[in-house]
């Protein structure tokens, strides 16, 4: 607050809630509109939390990658999540298998992504890509929460679905991870 003459440095700011948290908060905010930092939010590990609820995501996604694939954390660091992913999803797989509305709303939501870039960097306006990482990672866990991804005991699903199902949650992974880059903050692969 510049009226009551404290000061608050971006050393205290990332002191109190880390680099990420700090980042991302800085980089939400229109450079139009004043920061507003809610420290005790960006300390926390909930949904609530922008940065928590976004890296949650992409952590949830690379986990979905490394069930299906029958990897660990370990071999999926040592392998990278991009084999990982090409070893859960195979060659071929059929998107037109995506009928749930929730699938069409995340690949809507993907679709967005390449001229959200344009958008950010001709306006310089690297806010609205972290609205994007929210409301992306907001239509994954939707879909997550409606379309079952992966087989289990008792509730079985068509192995070309599956596949299908695992195309979105991999180019939802790579959507967020370069959005969560492009900010500066680290994309999880656990938490």
């Amino acid at each position: 607050s510049k009226r009551a003459g404290n000061v608050v440095t971006i050393d205290d700011l990332t002191d109190a809630i880390g680099v990420d948290a700090s980042r991302y908060s800085l980089a939400r905010t229109d450079y139009n509109s004043p920061v507003d930092i809610d420290l005790n939010l960006l300390a926390s590990h909930s949904n609530e939390n922008p940065v928590y609820y976004v890296q949650y995501a992409h952590a949830r996604t690379c986990s979905i990658l490394r069930k299906a694939a029958g990897v660990s954390k370990e071999e999926a660091a040592e392998l990278g999540m991009d084999e990982v992913a090409s070893r859960a999803i195979g060659a071929e797989y059929d998107l037109g298998l995506l009928t749930d509305p929730t699938e069409a709303a995340l690949a809507r939501k993907l679709s967005e992504f390449g001229g959200l870039i344009e958008s950010c960097a001709r306006d310089r306006a690297p806010f609205r890509l972290t609205h994007y990482a929210e409301e992306l990672a907001a239509a994954f866990h939707s879909f997550y929460a409606a379309c079952q991804v992966l087989p289990s005991e008792g509730r079985p699903v068509e192995e070309g679905l599956s596949r299908a199902r695992l195309a979105a949650v991999d180019a939802t992974r790579r959507v967020l991870a370069l959005s969560l880059t492009m900010v500066g903050v680290a994309a999880l692969q656990t938490m």
